[in-house]
C-alpha cells in the first residue's frame, strides 16, 4: 500500500488494518515464516501511520507497538500477541 493511499483511511481504520495483521500472526504462530510474514507487514503499516499527519500529535501508542512486535518478530519476551490485539 502506498502513503497516498494510507492516508485516505482514517487513524481508527488504521489501527484496524495493524490489528488484523497481528490476529493473522496469532492464527499461524506454529508457522514461523507466516507469522513472521505477518508481523513485517503490522510494521509496515505502523510505519506508514508513523508518515500520515494524523499521527504527528500522539505518535507514542504506535512507537510502543512497533516496539512490541518487533520483540515478538525476533522472539524476545514480551507481550503476546493476542494481548497485543487486545490492547488495540
Amino acid at each position: 500500500m502506498t502513503l497516498e493511499r494510507w492516508k485516505t483511511i482514517s487513524a481508527r481504520d488504521q489501527l484496524g488494518h495493524i490489528a488484523s495483521e497481528i490476529a493473522r500472526a496469532e492464527l499461524h504462530k506454529e508457522n514461523h515464516a507466516m507469522r513472521n510474514a505477518m508481523l513485517e507487514r503490522a510494521i509496515d503499516f505502523i510505519d506508514l501511520s508513523l508518515d500520515d499527519p494524523k499521527w504527528r500529535a500522539n505518535p507514542l501508542p504506535l512507537l510502543v507497538l512497533k516496539e512490541e512486535l518487533a520483540k515478538a518478530y525476533v522472539g524476545a519476551k514480551g507481550m503476546n500477541l493476542a494481548d497485543l490485539y487486545a490492547a488495540i
